[in-house]
């Protein structure tokens, strides 16, 4: 046989099948078959019930009027095949809005915060003057490349720009255009020395958020109850308008304020490492509120969370003594905390009025409902001892149990506890260890 031969064997063997493996053998494509198993089939569509396509209005910022009530119409569809029963709040009063009362939409209220009627691009000069900002500050090129384009000679003139660099566009955005709340710095002193935090007014983070037209179409002003079945056994909680919280607390609120509208108020916090040398961090406290349904919530697109402040990150490297640095390290952050969120206490008792972007106005009060952090934080925030629950009463070695029981930690205790702080030290310490907590 010759090497043209050989050549022609082998690439009629190419073109061929590949043989079968022999039964009594297993393959890896067999053992990798065998190890995934336990994957759930694709279940197929039942062709007796009719599929809807929905459209997800969240991925469009620009949707309308319309398009919104076409969406809600598809849900309710979508909730009668899945048999949802929606049980709303019985006290039709609930989240209406304050009567009598001069409805002014957000634009209008814009334009009347410029000053200038006659030009809806002001403080800009023109539409051309709007769009090379806009274009400059969304997809244009870097601002020290952008301030080199506008100081060619003519440029800047034959545009007639309202600004020649970068510096004097930032200039206009932060000093003319109405926006969100500035930060303001305060000390807070613990343990003899003062520390700065940075933060906004928590009020005005709130307005902020509640009366962005963007989510005008989207806001929940009352709760609901949903079930599976028409007996309302099961619940159904999807949502922070659908929990029991929501519902207990518009009962509670209604017996003073009839025709209250909750305003549920969500803290965030994560302690985040910012460099890789000489451990630099940073302790941002984000804020958003439970009106906005948690589909807007959860995209960054829509800018639905408000930076509400900067905590210190210090060490405090001069407390020497263990036990004190770590009640300097949870005063100091309840310290801060209890800062930011004092003007919650007087609104959301008393209720403030306030603007949705539609203009219509309606007697709010926001109430911190909620805070999300992770163990750490949630340690800190509980003042709990590390490794036990901040939730129940489990032991730190059985927190992995199923079947011990356990009860929810009684919070009015814990605050009694607390505020038997002015009784004496030895009396706090004891009710501070028979409640569990520092």
């Amino acid at each position: 046989m010759d090497m043209q031969d050989l050549e022609d064997g082998l690439l009629q063997l190419e073109d061929e099948e590949p043989l079968a493996p022999l039964d009594d053998t297993s393959s890896n494509e067999e053992d990798a078959a065998e190890e995934y198993e336990w994957e759930p089939a694709v279940q197929e569509n039942n062709s007796d019930i009719p599929s809807i396509e929905l459209d997800d209005p969240m991925d469009n910022n620009d949707s309308n009027g319309a398009d919104h009530e076409s969406c809600q119409h598809a849900e309710c569809q979508i909730f009668e095949q899945d048999r949802v029963t929606i049980v709303p709040y019985p006290d039709s009063r609930a989240g209406k809005p304050i009567t009598h009362a001069k409805v002014q939409d957000a634009n209008t209220t814009y334009g009347s915060s410029i000053g200038n009627a006659e030009n809806p691009y002001s403080p800009f000069s023109s539409q051309m003057d709007w769009e090379i900002a806009q274009w400059a500050k969304l997809c244009g090129p870097s601002s020290t490349a952008f301030s080199d384009l506008l100081s060619i000679r003519g440029v800047s003139e034959h545009l007639d720009l309202s600004y020649k660099n970068s510096r004097e566009l930032n200039v206009i955005i932060d000093k003319q255009l109405p926006g969100r709340p500035t930060f303001c710095r305060k000390q807070i002193i613990v343990a003899g020395e003062a520390f700065d935090i940075y933060y906004q007014d928590v009020l005005e983070c709130i307005k902020a958020l509640y009366s962005d037209p963007d989510f005008v179409d989207y806001l929940v002003f009352t709760p609901e109850c949903h079930s599976t079945d028409d007996n309302e056994m099961v619940r159904l909680y999807s949502d922070m308008h659908t929990g029991k919280w929501w519902w207990n607390t518009q009962k509670k609120l209604d017996k003073q304020w009839p025709g209250a509208t909750i305003v549920p108020v969500i803290i965030l916090t994560d302690k985040t490492q910012v460099t890789m040398f000489r451990n630099k961090t940073a302790y941002p406290v984000y804020l958003t509120i439970g009106n906005i349904p948690k589909d807007i919530r959860h995209k960054p697109s829509w800018r639905a969370h408000i930076l509400l402040a900067y905590l210190p990150t210090t060490h405090l490297k001069h407390i020497t003594n263990k036990a004190s640095h770590r009640r300097s390290v949870v005063n100091l952050y309840h310290a801060c905390m209890a800062r930011m969120l004092s003007p919650l206490e007087k609104a959301g008792f008393d209720g403030l009025a306030m603007c949705s972007g539609d203009g219509i106005l309606r007697r709010c009060h926001p109430l911190f409902a909620c805070f999300i952090g992770d163990y750490p934080e949630q340690v800190l925030a509980t003042a709990v001892k590390t490794m036990e629950c901040p939730k129940c009463d489990l032991p730190p070695d059985e927190l992995e149990s199923s079947t011990t029981p356990f009860e929810i930690r009684d919070l009015h205790a814990i605050l009694d506890t607390l505020a038997t702080i002015d009784v004496g030290d030895l009396e706090f310490v004891q009710a501070c260890c028979n409640a569990g907590i520092k």
